[in-house]
């Protein structure tokens, strides 16, 4: 077992979605940051934030899959 599962109310496999989607949402912000602060790499902030955009898409859908399953619930 792992500590998020020893340490939370959700199902580890729940947990590691939801820390999977906040690490990538808090990218998704720096990148914004990165492109303010300078033109060079540009295209760079860009293309990772379009490959993290499609990866929180992904684990959306999978959190609405388990909520349809009801594994979202609280132990």
């Amino acid at each position: 077992m792992s500590s998020g599962e020893d340490t939370t109310i959700v199902d580890n496999e729940v947990y590691n979605l939801l820390m999977a989607t906040a690490s990538k949402l808090e990218g998704l912000a720096a990148y914004d940051k990165y492109e303010r602060d300078g033109q060079a790499n540009d295209p760079l902030w860009r293309e990772l934030r379009q490959q993290d955009e499609q990866a929180v898409r992904r684990l959306l859908q999978q959190l609405e899959q388990f909520a349809q399953q009801g594994k979202l619930k609280a132990r």
